[in-house]
């Protein structure tokens, strides 16, 4: 092989498989001419490469280099490598360096190897062919290549033979796809999913009479299961089967209670089974054969709607009932509401949990803890985030719309909302969920308080203060002034670009003479407002607006005897005029508008 002088390395590997026990060796050579470059400007070496069964390679190890060869004379690089565990094969290999400012050749040649086999043939395996019975040696010997050839390993002797081999391959038989299929909800329904065809099957009891019930207990070998007022059971050892006559039926509860609430708990109690509702209590012996079943006991005035809180304790039944955890003892089968019942002392700490579960539908669950000889209740949820109201309402002007909701969170929904203290500014109101709309009547400062209060009766207030900067605007600038108007005249000329230009004056007089507003508006906003004044001769209005918006607001005026006069031209925008609380003269008022491509409202 040659390794031009431009290219800055090359490497040359034999395929052949060489194959050596672990710990074996192999004596790999090859011979390098560096023609005639100088002495460190090209190199190379012999190497010899290991790889695992899987074709990893593992190690590699390298001859020596020659890299001060001269004349075009060739020198021998050779290399002695040690087959490390796991190996499999090597190969063996020639590497050529140049450095980078190198013009010259270099070249590699007579690579050989001793110390192996090339790879075993295809079917080739070693038996035993000593006469008598013998022990293999503490390391792995040389295997043979060759069909026939033999090799000694310590007290026996094997022999290269071929034989025919069966091998299996596992392939899977069933492969879901790429991306979760979309899953069908009908009973029966098929998707196919890859190589696998799902069918939906449901695990629901179908038989007619199973009341499909969350209220459950089993007890001698049966099912039994709250339907309303009554306590139906399954056939004994078949859950499946609620229907088959002198087997499976029901226990008529509803007729030994004096109440018409529905069973809300079933569990057992010393081999018998208790049905509760929210007031009332039973306990029926049950047995495999229906004909042996009967009612033990029954009391009003006790019970619990807590199905998954109330677990059997020895010869007692632990529950939670409306007002904490109680028991029923094997004595009487009644509740003792003695000072030093199990519930009496811990009451005050489950009450409120028992409230929040009721009204949030989170049953809480209990269990009895032998190892420790407890009876655990957990309430699922609890204690809920403390209630809160969140926000606070937008900075706005006289005339600006309103539009917000301030955040409740915490505590129980739903909530109620209302201003506890204070009030909004004039012209907005807030509903029961705390929603605030209006429109803006006045600036100045303003104060109000925000109450929510939630489905527990918890409280929670936010104060608003809206004074001074905070204030809401009367006019738009950082100070709250009247406007005084001259005895000669007020005259308002604008001129508007994409932009947005708003005229506000507020409580003003305006003289006998004249007022005259008179505004240009191109591709952006003119909103002039004029609100509390009093006029003696007239107003006139001229606008003329493009590709904008322009509004004009005139609140709370007495317009005089002579006329009032409005007219405005809109092309391709928007034209709003509102008059508000006016006291109109009786001989007229007159609006003239004229609108291009645009909305006049």
């Amino acid at each position: 092989m040659i390794l031009p002088g431009n290219r800055p390395e090359g490497l040359g590997i034999n395929n052949t498989t060489l194959v050596v026990p672990v710990g074996g060796q192999l004596t790999a050579t090859s011979m390098i001419n560096q023609g005639a470059s100088s002495a460190g400007k090209t190199a190379g070496w012999t190497e010899v490469r290991w790889f695992d069964s899987l074709n990893t390679l593992l190690q590699t190890d390298k001859g020596n280099v020659v890299d001060s060869g001269s004349g075009g004379a060739w020198h021998q690089s050779k290399v002695i490598s040690t087959a490390p565990a796991s190996a499999a094969y090597a190969k063996a290999a020639i590497h050529l360096t140049s450095v980078a400012d190198h013009n010259a050749p270099i070249w590699g040649d007579n690579l050989a190897v001793s110390g192996a086999t090339a790879g075993l043939p295809e079917g080739l395996v070693y038996k035993a062919v000593q006469t008598g019975s013998g022990t293999s040696g503490s390391s792995e010997p040389a295997w043979p290549g060759v069909l026939g050839q033999q090799v000694i390993d310590n007290e026996v002797i094997w022999e290269a033979v071929t034989t025919s081999r069966v091998t299996w391959t596992a392939a899977p038989r069933y492969v879901s796809g790429s991306t979760e299929p979309v899953w069908p909800i009908d009973v029966g329904a098929m998707v196919k999913d890859g190589t696998i065809n799902w069918r939906a099957v449901s695990r629901r009891v179908t038989d007619e009479k199973c009341p499909q019930s969350k209220v459950v207990a089993i007890v001698a070998s049966k099912v039994f299961a709250a339907d309303k007022d009554i306590v139906r059971y399954s056939a004994t050892a078949n859950p499946l089967d609620w229907s088959t006559a002198d087997d499976a039926g029901y226990l008529p509860t509803g007729l030994q209670q004096a109440n018409s609430n529905d069973v809300a708990v079933l569990q057992q109690y010393r081999s018998n089974l208790v049905p509760m509702n929210a007031s009332s209590f039973q306990n029926w012996q049950v047995d495999p054969d229906p004909a042996s079943m009967a009612i033990l006991d029954q009391m009003d005035g006790i019970g619990s709607i807590w199905q998954k809180a109330a677990a059997p304790v020895a010869n007692d039944l632990i529950y939670l009932s409306q007002q904490g955890v109680r028991s029923v003892g094997i004595a009487n089968a009644a509740e003792n509401l003695a000072a030093g019942d199990i519930g009496a002392p811990i009451d005050i700490l489950v009450q409120q949990a028992m409230l929040y579960a009721d009204r949030n539908n989170t049953p809480p669950l209990a269990t009895y803890y032998p190892g420790a000889g407890q009876y655990l209740l957990a309430f699922p949820n609890y204690p809920p985030p403390v209630l809160g109201v969140y926000g606070a309402l937008p900075k706005a002007a006289c005339g600006d719309t309103v539009d917000y909701s301030y955040v409740i969170a915490g505590g129980l929904p739903p909530y109620s909302v209302e201003i506890s203290a204070g009030e909004l500014p004039d012209g907005l109101a807030m509903d029961a969920s705390g929603h605030v709309t209006g429109e803006m009547a006045r600036g100045g400062d303003a104060e109000w308080t925000v109450r929510a209060t939630d489905s527990l009766g918890d409280v929670a207030e936010k104060v608003e203060t809206r004074t001074g900067a905070d204030g809401f605007f009367k006019y738009l600038t950082t100070r709250l002034y009247p406007v005084e108007i001259p005895a000669d005249s007020i005259s308002l000329a604008s001129v508007v670009e994409a932009a947005t230009f708003r005229d506000v004056y507020h409580e003003y007089t305006v003289p006998a003479d004249a007022f005259a507003l008179s505004s240009v508006a191109t591709a952006g906003t003119l909103r002039p407002i004029l609100q509390t004044y009093a006029l003696d001769d007239r107003v006139s209005l001229a606008s003329a607006v493009e590709a904008a918006t322009l509004r004009n607001i005139l609140r709370s005026y007495v317009i005089p005897a002579e006329s009032m006069s409005l007219s405005s031209a809109v092309v391709a925008g928007t034209l709003l005029q509102k008059l508000i609380v006016s006291n109109m003269a009786p001989e007229g008022i007159g609006l003239s508008s004229s609108v291009v491509g645009g909305t006049l409202t």
